[in-house]
């Protein structure tokens, strides 16, 4: 079976679609019935390890009823003894990675996820058809290409993020700013700086990163490219034109220049709690309406916007999904002891307010795991991309987490044991986020 360079290399582009954006076709049922048989394979698998007999207990389980009757609700707190400790004997299949991230008011610093080669394989596939859509106005069509220029501005390893130059070496040839082998002697900041020179330099086609990230630097960039900053040498006639252009726009027609008048992206994807809030400002500075992904180290790829980016479609073969009504959160809230209920994909209302429930399928540690996102069912289906599937936009954390910019997770234990440090002993204080008119 050909691979994705292969397929671009004989301009094979219906054999890509097919390949990778083939979830897009699926009818409801069709996505349920991939629910329920990865679902219960993994339900076999797990029957197995430690973890497993841990979480199902000794009840018989054979159907989606059954699982949601009989297996709770569960937190990074059930696993975390195995999983910092790495204890592999204990787990449904071998990973191939631990990926980590931070564990904000949790009983260590950070969480460890594990990856089976599996759940690698299906990451990267769901990755990879977001990177094509990102490149697509239309069904069917992409602008995506061997060694296209692709500027990377996501956390580095041991992060979820960082696996991405790694895991699609081998399905398709980027050529990346700056070089991983240079990146990864380089912090986040001036891997950043470094790849927007480089890209003002030679030219980019793909962007992957924070939205707040990419909001920044074009900020700055503005700011510099209109404040007399010496640009680098360009690498080629392309970039030169593009030079003498924008020199015209600040020269003659005093306009003020930016990152679109240097460079233009084929395709961008950007990730982060708060995107939804930065599109507008991305177009403003880079031309192009970029495309949301949203995932999580413990979920892996969950959901993908498409080619009209106006509502993200779920990938069915990497997450058993389940959402907690907001109506089932607000009694949790307020009866202690309460166990909310869940409702299945096929069961999302359009225009309400759900917590999203995960289980890894293709051997992952994690069951009916919460995670603590927060999304909003915007309609039943797609009607402009003709997707028959429930459409939904990313909200926040729970009510309880603070997230700014995908960079600080602040909780309740954050800024109480922050009082305690220095000695402040409120009555009573609360916390808020607010998104001023900047989206800063």
């Amino acid at each position: 079976m050909r691979n994705l360079r292969e397929m671009l290399r004989d301009e094979d582009y219906k054999g890509v679609w097919e390949a990778y954006m083939g979830f897009l076709d699926l009818s409801l049922d069709e996505f349920m019935d991939i629910q329920e048989r990865l679902l219960l394979e993994q339900i076999h698998l797990r029957k197995k390890c430690k973890l497993g007999k841990k979480i199902l207990g000794k009840q018989k389980i054979t159907t989606i009823e059954d699982f949601r009757k009989k297996v709770p609700l569960t937190r990074y707190e059930d696993y975390a003894d195995t999983l910092l400790n790495k204890r592999v004997e204990d787990l449904p299949s071998v990973p191939l990675h631990w990926v980590q991230t931070t564990w904000r008011g949790g009983a260590q610093p950070i969480k460890l996820a594990p990856y089976s080669a599996s759940m690698v394989e299906e990451h990267t596939k769901m990755f990879m058809s977001s990177l094509i859509l990102s490149t697509s106005k239309k069904r069917g069509e992409f602008e995506l290409r061997n060694f296209d220029r692709f500027l990377y501005g996501m956390a580095p390893l041991p992060y979820l993020t960082g696996f991405a130059p790694y895991i699609l070496k081998d399905l398709i040839d980027f050529e990346y700013l700056p070089s991983t082998e240079r990146a990864e002697k380089l912090s986040f900041r001036d891997r950043n700086k470094e790849g927007f020179k480089l890209a003002m330099k030679h030219g980019a086609d793909l962007f992957f990163g924070l939205s707040s990230v990419l909001v920044k630097i074009g900020e700055s960039y503005a700011d510099s490219s209109n404040s007399g900053s010496k640009l680098p040498v360009p690498g080629n006639t392309k970039q030169a034109i593009k030079y003498i252009k924008a020199w015209w726009k600040k020269k003659v027609k005093k306009q003020e220049l930016l990152p679109k008048d240097l460079f233009e992206f084929k395709g961008i994807v950007c990730g982060g709690t708060d995107s939804n809030t930065y599109k507008a400002k991305i177009e403003h500075y880079y031309g192009i309406k970029p495309i949301e992904i949203f995932g999580g180290t413990e979920s892996a790829a969950v959901a993908t916007e498409t080619w009209s980016r106006n509502g993200l479609t779920f990938f069915p073969d990497v997450n058993f999904l389940e959402f907690i009504p907001e109506n089932e959160l607000q009694k949790e809230n307020n009866q202690p002891g309460y166990v909310p209920r869940t409702v299945l994909f096929n069961e999302l209302e359009a225009n309400q307010i759900y917590e999203l429930v995960i289980t890894k399928l293709k051997g992952g540690a994690f069951i009916r795991y919460r995670i603590g996102d927060i999304m909003k069912c915007v309609s039943l289906e797609n009607k402009e991309d003709k997707i028959a599937l429930p459409q939904v936009v990313y909200l926040d954390r729970v009510h309880n987490i603070i997230d700014i910019s995908g960079f600080t997770r602040i909780s309740k234990q954050l800024i109480g044991d922050a009082l305690k440090i220095e000695n402040i002993s409120p009555v009573f204080w609360t916390a808020t986020k607010e998104l001023g008119d900047s989206s800063a």
